[in-house]
């Protein structure tokens, strides 16, 4: 099975991106073994989630979400997500802020890889936001960048390729 997640907040415009992209993809049709579920809730329930679904192992999963990293604003970033452990004070740091109400794709990785909820094919697909204000509208460079997540996962959906991110083809930056 494969999972395709968005993590992010309601409301909040190019931030949204994860929960929109979710929202956007649940319209479509899917092969079977595809899960695509919104994750714009808390990591700690998310990672009960996961324990409470012993049915669904997961080959392979897929997590979108915008984080401000001060690159190009507008731009997508891929990368698989690193299967080391991560530090355990780091990993408290990430729990502390999940219990106070933050919803956040980094947090949600960084405690589900050490719980080993995640699989180690794991892909993440970032937004840099260009607008962070209060509102249901993403950016128009936002609203493109929806459009070309949800194809670019469609095609490696329907490709399935190799474990680990061998020979995975990048989102483009425009």
């Amino acid at each position: 099975m494969i999972l395709v997640a968005g993590v992010g907040y309601q409301h909040l415009s190019d931030l949204s991106f994860g929960s929109v992209l979710i929202e956007r993809m649940q319209e479509m049709e899917w092969p079977e073994d595809v899960c695509v579920e919104d994750f714009g809730w808390g990591p700690i329930s998310i990672l009960h989630w996961f324990e409470e679904s012993p049915g669904r192992k997961f080959e392979r999963a897929i997590f979108a979400g915008a984080i401000e990293r001060g690159r190009e604003p507008g731009n997508l970033y891929t990368y698989a997500w690193l299967a080391d452990k991560p530090d355990p004070e780091v990993v408290q740091e990430r729990i502390s802020e999940a219990l106070t109400g933050v919803i956040s794709l980094e947090n949600l990785l960084i405690i589900a890889q050490h719980f080993d909820a995640l699989p180690s094919d794991t892909t993440v697909i970032e937004l840099e936001p260009v607008e962070q204000e209060w509102g249901s509208e993403m950016s128009e460079i936002g609203r493109r960048r929806l459009e070309e997540t949800v194809a670019w996962i469609q095609a490696e959906v329907h490709e399935r390729p190799g474990p680990n991110g061998n020979g995975r083809k990048e989102v483009r930056n425009k």
